[in-house]
């Protein structure tokens, strides 16, 4: 497996001057205050032009991997893989376009570049949860990060979340009751609960 260095694909991307924003694992360790553990890296970008231009750096990049096209993102596999170790993502829901929209700059390690912010984050998660399509084990992960991010906006010093532009951003993921169900995650969350959604049909 070559090694993905994050680093590295972050500096192509600006090198060829595409706007993007880092999103997954590494985009919400800002807002989890733990970073965690991931083997792939997520990158979010605008649909066309962009979108190609990205997918294009990062084969340059790492021509060995394998691009496998999906709804709403380009992924890239080790061959013979079956879990992606690059996703190149463009807005396929409305709260992504959001996110995309109103992601923030942060500087780490001497670079700068766009997150989400935390109420974007939190939202993409909740999407993330209500796929029915999406793996159990990784909507059972997206709960643990929503939890982690509530939990983490509590501590000293930390913005609290902004439940009205949340739950604005939870009607976009369920039109008609996503923004009274995410703030309710969220209030779960502080109590020390983590959402499972993972029971739906």
């Amino acid at each position: 497996m070559p090694e993905i260095s994050l680093d590295k694909i972050i500096a192509a991307l600006q090198a060829k001057k595409i706007p993007f924003v880092l999103t997954g694992a590494y985009g919400i360790a800002t807002w989890t205050g733990r970073p965690r553990s991931t083997h792939d890296v997520d990158i979010l970008v605008k649909s066309g032009r962009n979108h190609a231009r990205a997918v294009k750096a990062v084969q340059a990049l790492y021509p060995d991997l394998e691009l496998r096209s999906f709804a709403g993102l380009a992924a890239f596999f080790v061959p013979g893989e079956t879990e992606s170790v690059i996703d190149v993502v463009y807005p396929h829901r409305n709260d992504i376009a959001e996110t995309l929209a109103t992601a923030i700059w942060i500087e780490d390690k001497g670079k700068r570049y766009r997150i989400p912010a935390l109420e974007a984050a939190l939202a993409n998660k909740y999407g993330a949860m209500l796929s029915l399509g999406r793996d159990p084990i990784k909507r059972g992960q997206d709960g643990v990060d929503f939890a982690t991010m509530v939990k983490h906006s509590m501590d000293k010093g930390r913005d609290p979340i902004d439940l009205e532009r949340l739950a604005e951003l939870g009607e976009l993921v369920w039109p008609g009751g996503g923004g009274e169900e995410v703030v309710r995650l969220v209030e779960e969350s502080k109590a020390g609960k983590v959402p499972n959604l993972t029971a739906r049909t």
